[in-house]
């Protein structure tokens, strides 16, 4: 929605003119004061003038000019001033707190004692800051402060502060707040026991009468986050994109329809199922996400620990929902597959009454199908086939089971032989493909990420991601993650632009060249035909047309899984690639 140069005036408390001085600052033309101003470029205008704080030296009030920009209403409800007014007499030090935030155009819009059991004596609040401050660092609600009595502060307090924050009846920012306590190692034990893309901020002003202290503590804290960097599964608010895929997989399995998912190492596949299985997650779905990498490998038959595994998370889940277990609670240690399936074959029609459904997620599946180990069409580890075998017939035989297989390589559902055998799973289960980000999904994880941060992001510093990622989820995280280290911190907005990736490109495509390696061994080991199209296309590239029309399928899986792209009648490799 835009916004006239006056209404942007009167918010800041400064004349038209100012602001559209400002904008020709920027290099935005206005030519009056009904000019109508973009959102992102008032957001601008705005973090300009939060910059006063920088450059100007003149009275307190001069430095708070900006940061009021866009003042909260104060509270007016009884019950919300009696309930802040009990804060203040019982923690004087949120007097402070309360009128330094009052002169930023924020307020207190809760407060009362802690509901976790034994902290009764800890105190909540919401604070809801200005526009101008909630613009700069990525506040889209109410941020909880957590005042403690505590002059030696315990690990068990700090864990009752994150339960509190989960417990709220309406939703407030999930992965910041800040913490008070008379603790002199306030700062040095919160600071530690913070983990994560979990920020804690220490409630400690350098200056506790100038507002400003406030804002600067928020940005110191705020800017030492890498939220781009990941190493593990992502998921609620920090997953991204997938949408269209994760719709499709929730179908599949509603429909009873089995399906595998694949694509390169750190693609998110494995953070695609911890997400479906967050939102497929009810008291009647039981769903198991099970990592096959620590099982033995071929050939070492892992059939009969994956059994064992699969028996104890299945009985877990069982319990904690207080249904049917008899018949997996008493199947023997080294029980066979047999009697696996006729054990789950009984609780899924005792529990079919009530609704229950299980559904398995086995992840990693390469494990189970190592090329370089053993021949996966031909070799002597029928106990794999068979096991997948007995999973297809439960689907058959229970409407309330199915599962999902992913991993590295498809062989597992597209090979027509499986250890000797016919494949259970060849023309039955369904083949997914974790593809690149779209553009239009790199983009949203780059402004959302980038927002949490207080970093605004330029469409050409987005366009530059993307072309030197082509949108493969862990490179283009990792590459903003490397251009983030570069961002001054002793400002109030930091802003990436095109050029702060090009001047980090260079250094990064050394550091991550061993990962981009690994990606493409990983291809020839699991992939041969692919592999062999990848060489074709990078020595010969006349030939590939040829040589694709023999294999289709091979083609298919490089466009999905995202290292060839089609341009016009052409094919070339994409940038993940390239840098080889």
């Amino acid at each position: 929605m835009t916004v006239r140069v006056h209404e942007l005036a009167k918010q800041l408390g400064v004349t038209s003119s100012d602001v559209i001085r400002k904008l020709a600052e920027l290099g935005e033309f206005a030519r009056s004061a009904s000019t109508s101003v973009r959102p992102d470029v008032a957001e601008r205008v705005l973090l300009a003038y939060g910059d006063l704080g920088d450059r100007l030296k003149g009275s307190s009030s001069s430095r708070v000019v900006g940061w009021n920009a866009g003042a909260v209403r104060a509270p007016s409800h009884e019950d919300v001033l009696r309930n802040v007014s009990r804060l203040v007499r019982d923690f004087p030090v949120a007097a402070q707190h309360q009128q330094a935030l009052t002169r930023l155009g924020s307020q207190f819009f809760y407060a009362g004692p802690c509901k976790v059991p034994s902290f009764e004596d800890s105190y909540v609040a919401l604070v809801r800051f200005s526009g101008a401050i909630e613009a700069a660092f990525g506040l889209t609600r109410e941020v909880m402060f957590f005042y403690s009595r505590h002059k030696d502060l315990q690990i068990r307090t700090f864990k009752a502060a994150r339960s509190a924050l989960k417990e709220f009846p309406r939703e407030v920012t999930p992965d910041i707040m800040f913490f008070w306590s008379p603790d002199p190692r306030l700062r040095e034990k919160v600071d530690d026991w913070s983990t994560g893309g979990f920020l804690t901020i220490p409630l400690i002003l350098a200056d506790p009468d100038d507002p400003v202290s406030f804002v600067s503590l928020l940005r110191d804290y705020t800017f030492s986050r890498d939220l781009f960097y990941e190493t593990t599964p992502v998921r609620g608010e920090r997953f991204f994109g997938r949408r269209k895929l994760l719709q499709s997989l929730k179908d599949d399995i509603q429909n009873q329809r089995v399906t595998g998912l694949y694509g390169l190492r750190k693609a998110g596949k494995t953070s695609v199922l911890t997400e479906l299985a967050e939102v497929l997650e009810s008291p009647t779905s039981i769903v198991v996400l099970r990592d096959l990498e620590s099982l033995p490998s071929p050939p070492d038959d892992p059939i009969p620990e994956l059994i064992r595994d699969l028996r104890l998370d299945i009985l877990d889940q069982l319990r904690s929902r207080q249904l049917r277990t008899k018949e997996l609670g008493s199947l023997a240690a080294d029980a066979s597959m047999t009697d696996f399936k006729r054990a789950l074959q009984k609780i899924l029609r005792g529990n079919a009454d009530d609704g229950v459904r299980v559904v398995l997620m086995l992840d990693e599946i390469e494990y189970l199908t190592p090329s370089d180990r053993i021949d996966v069409q031909e070799g002597d580890m029928t106990s794999v086939a068979q096991f997948l075998g007995i999973l297809r017939s439960l689907v058959q035989e229970n409407s309330n089971f199915t599962f999902v297989l992913s991993g590295l390589t498809s062989a597992i559902t597209e090979s027509g032989r499986l250890f000797g055998r016919p494949n259970p799973l060849f023309s039955w289960a369904k083949s997914n493909f974790v593809s690149p980000f779209e553009r239009y999904e790199a983009d949203e994880l780059a402004l959302s990420v980038g927002r949490r941060m207080g970093i605004g992001i330029s469409e050409g510093a987005l366009e530059a991601l993307y072309e030197a990622t082509g949108g493969h989820a862990y490179l283009y995280r990792h590459l903003a993650s490397n251009v983030v280290l570069r961002l001054p911190l002793d400002v109030f907005h930091r802003q990436m632009d095109r050029v702060d990736v090009l001047k980090a490109l260079e250094d990064w495509r050394l550091v991550i060249a061993g990962h981009m390696q690994e990606m493409v061994n990983h291809v020839r080991r699991y992939y041969p035909d692919e592999a062999f199209l990848l060489e074709v296309l990078e020595t010969n590239n006349d030939d590939f047309a040829a040589f694709a029309d023999e294999l289709p399928s091979a083609l298919g899986h490089l466009l999905s899984l995202g290292l060839v792209e089609r341009r016009g009648q052409q094919f070339e490799l994409t940038p993940v690639l390239q840098f080889l």
